[in-house]
């Protein structure tokens, strides 16, 4: 399944990132809370926000966004963007499920011990693919005006 929404603003896009970026320190925070009643209804307020947002975020820049640039300034480097393509859809899907499991407990209690190294994992691998994201950007850049690339 593609995800699919039109493609936002650069200001939009800045905006969503930042959104991201407090989202998932919020996220960091409600892991090392006490897994109660409460700290579940701010999990699921921090993923519902999150699933919101990340289709938005990965739309720009798979559509009119960097990584559209870089394939077309560097049309041979289109497997490593398909690969970040297809991680922002694991991504997605992984939080997802995430999201899910706690919405069907009652008790966040219960589960806490196994979503919160989940939702650590996801984190680190949220970072991780930013971080790609980044790096290719970056060599991009270098390639195409003048670097050693």
């Amino acid at each position: 399944m593609t995800l699919s929404r039109p493609a936002p603003s650069r200001d939009a896009y800045a905006r969503y990132s930042v959104l991201e970026y407090l989202l998932i320190g919020d996220l960091r925070d409600l892991l090392e809370e006490t897994p109660d009643h409460e700290t579940r209804r701010w999990l699921l307020a921090v993923l519902e926000e999150l699933l919101d947002l990340l289709p938005n975020e990965f739309e720009y820049e798979d559509q009119g966004g960097y990584l559209a640039d870089v394939c077309e300034q560097n049309p041979n480097w289109s497997n490593m963007v398909e690969r970040l393509h297809r991680e922002h859809e694991s991504l997605y899907f992984n939080l997802l499920e995430l999201r899910n499991r706690i919405s069907s407990e009652q008790s966040f209690e219960f589960i806490a011990d196994e979503v919160k190294p989940k939702l650590s994992h996801w984190i680190e691998a949220a970072q991780r693919h930013r971080d790609s994201e980044q790096q290719l950007v970056v060599l991009s850049f270098d390639t195409t005006f003048g670097g050693e690339g």
